[in-house]
């Protein structure tokens, strides 16, 4: 099967909090085994990262109460 385009998003920063990159939400590993990951492997990734950005957006609307 063909591979998947990257899900880079091209805002390149790596947050210090989590490891995460704030523009893809993948970690520097996962960014730099993406080419040698197959289709299926590219789709697992794919569908990780819409769940990590959805929980990373959700925990960072709680605000802490005053």
């Amino acid at each position: 099967m063909k591979k998947l385009v990257s899900p880079c998003v091209n805002v390149c920063h790596i947050s210090r909090e989590n490891g995460f990159c704030n523009g893809c939400f993948r970690t520097r590993d996962e960014i730099s085994r993406w080419r040698d990951l197959d289709h299926y492997e590219q789709k697992k990734m794919i569908a990780e990262l819409k769940k990590r950005r959805r929980n990373l957006k959700d925990t960072s609307s709680i605000r802490p109460r005053d």
